[in-house]
């Protein structure tokens, strides 16, 4: 769950991040990495065209430089490689300069250019492909996952909890168990019958099988990352490809041992501790009533619910 919220945040941050940059300042990063590569590092607008006052200069010192730099860089005067892009980009650097994106570009100049990788301007320079795309959408679905599985226990753990207070509050309406230490047997508005016992545990009767399951929030399976995608799904692919290989392997190499001949006293000695255990175990699953009754309790299968007979 912490995890999850961390993720979400972080994806809100970028999202903020992102709409702060507006079109006007992509092309003041491109042209600014354009010119910085194509001119040496370093090289600003304003020393592109010559300006030695740089952000001070005038509308009217940029104009002429411009119109002086234009006669020089023009392609018709350099017929050389790329003479036609750097002039392309002298007018389009030009006009930013003497438009209302001068004051953006003084800022970035004086504040510095962004050089995380967060926003559309690192989508301009680093397009993913298809691999990354697919990685990414693995990693939210793992985390949506995550989430959807925290909330569900949440909320399960909050049912069988509301279920509990409820059949307690109406078999016990002065909120202390019967004198006589009985059980009480109640029914809810859809005609589920419970059962209310003195230790305080509530069950729910099968009319079907005349069998009661405990009701025990500690029994909703918490959310885990094990139980999501991003573990499920390698696990699976595994044992679907390299897996089978694998357990082959180890089937084969191991060696196979005959089973040892056991003696009659020892086999005695064995079903004699088996019993021993048995016996045990269902003395802990007992439980004795205050009117003597005795209640056996099993665990159910498939889950971690236990019942009653």
């Amino acid at each position: 769950m912490r995890w999850a919220l961390i993720l979400v945040a972080s994806l809100a941050l970028c999202g903020t991040a992102l709409a702060a940059w507006t079109e006007q300042d992509h092309e003041i990063f491109r042209l600014n990495d354009e010119l910085e590569k194509h001119e040496g590092k370093g090289t600003t607008f304003y020393s592109f065209l010559g300006l030695d006052n740089g952000p001070s200069s005038s509308l009217e010192e940029i104009t002429k430089a411009y119109r002086k730099m234009s006669r020089q860089m023009h392609p018709d005067k350099n017929p050389s490689a790329g003479a036609t892009d750097r002039f392309a980009r002298l007018g389009v650097i030009a006009n930013i300069l003497r438009g209302e994106q001068k004051e953006r570009y003084d800022f970035f100049l004086q504040k510095g250019f962004p050089r995380w990788k967060g926003t559309g301007y690192y989508y301009a320079r680093f397009r993913p492909g298809l691999s990354a795309v697919l990685v990414f959408i693995f990693l939210i679905t793992g985390a949506a996952h995550y989430l959807i599985l925290s909330m569900t226990a949440a909320t399960e753990r909050k049912r069988i909890e509301r279920y509990i207070s409820e059949c307690k509050a109406q078999a016990w309406p002065n909120g202390y168990p019967p004198a006589d230490n009985s059980k009480r047997r109640i029914q809810d508005q859809s005609g589920r019958t419970f059962v209310v016992y003195p230790d305080g545990t509530v069950w729910l009767a099968d009319s079907a099988t005349n069998e009661e399951y405990i009701l025990d929030p500690d029994d909703i399976e918490p959310a885990s990352w094990r139980r999501t995608v991003l573990y499920k799904f390698p696990v699976w692919l595994f044992e679907s490809s390299f897996g089978k290989f694998v357990s082959v392997k180890n089937e084969t190499s191991l060696p196979v041992k005959k089973p040892r001949a056991k003696t009659k006293s020892k086999t005695k000695a064995k079903k004699g501790e088996e019993g021993q255990e048995k016996t045990a175990e269902m003395e802990l699953n007992k439980k004795v009533l205050s009117d003597g009754k005795v209640v056996e309790a099993a665990t159910v299968t498939g889950g971690r619910r236990r019942r009653r007979k």
